[in-house]
């Protein structure tokens, strides 16, 4: 049976993100991945296979996003594949689409289904991606997801949100992807031992389909990410901390770094001191 999110998190699971197709029913001002044209919609099963081969040795959680996961033609046949490996768990992202093109998706608890449903809260009112209600408690694996902007907050003081106070809502901290983020925080950089940490298997690295390459980081998706071509040996060395380094923009990356599970980072942080001195980067 596929873990609930609260089961993954702190798992010895990993997680990589499949770029499907670019294209997307809206343009969200803070993403970083999206196209409204209609264009690479028929998921290349090959390139699919590929991936899941070298995959398939490590517990890995793959989220199928985009753009807009639900515009994709072939999307069941993509989760189909990856059911056939008992290390690969199929996650889906969307904004609500799903909900239309595939509502089966959501009856299905071996799928994690994520609904990023609004775009943003205001003092008064709530801004959809999509005309639903927020997903209810349920033990089928769809969860909200939330961003805590500064407008949820405000909108949480004048009204009711009790309707997704539940252990199916996840709720995202506010952070360093929204484009006004600093004007209300401080500009502070991890430690270079985080963002090394980071540069080995990044929070999310990206198997981009409409370019056929592994970005080695999504926060620079469209900005000077680092592309390495999609092969069972380059995927291996990836798993394996061996294909990504710490790279120019990894010195002046400001984004905030999520902790990582303690066995994980312990293991990152050995093949690291064998790089460089851990004390010369714990005294910067």
């Amino acid at each position: 049976m596929t873990p609930t999110l609260k089961e993954l998190k702190g798992s010895e699971y990993r997680t990589v993100d499949f770029y499907l197709s670019k294209s997307c029913n809206k343009s969200c001002h803070y993403c970083t991945a999206w196209t409204l044209q209609m264009r690479n919609l028929n998921v290349d099963m090959d390139l699919v296979r590929t991936i899941l081969k070298g995959l398939a040795p490590y517990k890995t959680r793959i989220c199928l996003l985009g753009g807009e996961p639900g515009l994709t033609k072939n999307l069941d046949e993509v989760i189909a594949e990856i059911k056939k490996y008992e290390n690969l768990i199929p996650q889906v992202l969307s904004n609500s689409l799903v909900r239309k093109f595939y509502p089966h998706i959501l009856e299905d608890r071996d799928i994690i289904y994520i609904e990023h449903l609004v775009l943003d809260f205001y003092q008064d009112k709530i801004e959809k991606l999509g005309n639903y209600p927020f997903l209810p408690k349920n033990d089928l694996n769809n969860y909200n997801l939330i961003i805590e902007t500064p407008g949820y907050f405000k909108y949480r003081d004048n009204f009711d949100l009790t309707e997704i106070d539940h252990e199916n809502t996840e709720f995202k901290e506010y952070n360093s992807r929204s484009p006004d983020f600093f004007t209300d925080h401080e500009l502070v950089q991890a430690p270079e031992l985080e963002r090394r940490v980071c540069a080995k298997f990044p929070q999310v690295p990206v198997f981009d389909f409409e370019i056929r390459k592994i970005r080695h980081c999504s926060r620079k998706a469209i900005n000077g990410s680092r592309e390495f071509d999609i092969t069972v040996e380059n995927i291996t060395k990836m798993m394996n901390y061996e294909l990504f380094d710490f790279e120019k923009y990894c010195t002046t990356c400001m984004d905030i770094i999520p902790k990582r599970p303690k066995m994980r980072r312990d293991e990152i942080t050995a093949l690291i001191s064998k790089e460089v001195n851990l004390l010369d980067l714990m005294d910067a």
